[in-house]
């Protein structure tokens, strides 16, 4: 090891100390459940096994509003320079000579916003802290969606990040405005949404429609029109929704078996037959189609 990297050794490990000093001094202790902080819940959350991930996700419910304060101030954070630096010299030296590295602010912003997803009206507070981070183009579609669980209140910022210069946050809101309550107050900016020259964005909202369980006329209408959509995706997620609609949505169904006889031999086509049948069985159910 040459003399400058011996310097560099010293001087990010003396960094590291410090940080680690400040955090142990810092007076907002981390909260805890079962003698378990919450950080080690939050990295689990999204870990990649089933078990895993549902235990984490248990817990944090567990911590209820006590985890709260410690989320709002993990949103509310900003990357410290000391932690930067340092990050930045294990980089340079590789990760032979330093292995450790502290997770970014932006990460722990996400495990935060997730964590708050789960909690769902309990973080309420945390509303302010999550609407700035709308703007961020890599944290936007994590707070929508933390946002979309906690309460209708959110639905205005919903509503505002359909038109984010970010397409994450676009289409997250396009697809959690299927949780509105009253449902009915999601249906114009999503049959806006609905005409949208994104693609992407036309099929969720398709989607999000569907889902709601508002079948009235004007969904039926637009949903039946999505049937000729040049994208494919569009025209089965409108396919799709059009089934979840049952049998107020028989008016649809021979556009349904024309896009139907289109999509021969496609996997598509298998959901299309689900989606007719779906109509079919709902609306004869309803004596809404002949016997």
């Amino acid at each position: 090891m040459t003399k400058l990297q011996k310097y560099c050794v010293g001087f990010a490990a003396a960094s590291g100390v410090l940080i680690a000093l400040a955090s142990l001094l810092k007076p907002d202790a981390e909260p805890q459940l079962n003698g378990i902080p919450l950080s080690h819940y939050l990295g689990k959350k999204n870990y990649g096994e089933l078990r895993t991930e549902r235990d984490a996700r248990e817990s944090i419910r567990a911590f209820g509003t006590n985890a709260v304060p410690h989320l709002i101030r993990m949103l509310d954070a900003r990357e410290s320079r000391l932690k930067t630096s340092f990050n930045e010299w294990a980089d340079y030296l590789s990760s032979s000579l330093i292995r450790f590295r502290f997770a970014s602010v932006a990460t722990r912003q996400i495990q935060a916003a997730s964590a708050c997803q789960e909690l769902g009206p309990i973080a309420a507070a945390a509303i302010p802290s999550l609407a700035r981070l709308i703007g961020d183009p890599q944290l936007g579609y994590w707070a929508v969606a933390a946002l979309a669980e906690i309460s209708p209140q959110t639905f205005p910022l919903l509503t505002n990040a359909l038109n984010s210069p970010w397409p994450a946050t676009r289409f997250a809101a396009a697809g959690h405005l299927r949780l509105a309550r009253p449902r009915e107050q999601a249906v114009p900016p999503l049959l806006l949404a609905l005409t949208s020259q994104e693609s992407e964005m036309r099929s969720v909202a398709a989607e999000s429609l569907g889902a709601l369980g508002v079948h009235s006329p004007a969904v039926i209408a637009a949903l039946t029109a999505s049937l000729d959509d040049p994208n494919t995706n569009v025209r089965v997620s409108a396919a799709c929704s059009l089934g979840w609609c049952g049998g107020a949505a028989v008016s649809s169904v021979p556009k349904l078996q024309e896009l139907h006889r289109s999509q021969e031999g496609t996997p598509e086509q298998q959901r299309i037959t689900e989606a007719i049948r779906s109509i079919e069985t709902a609306a004869a159910q309803q004596g809404e189609l002949s016997k």
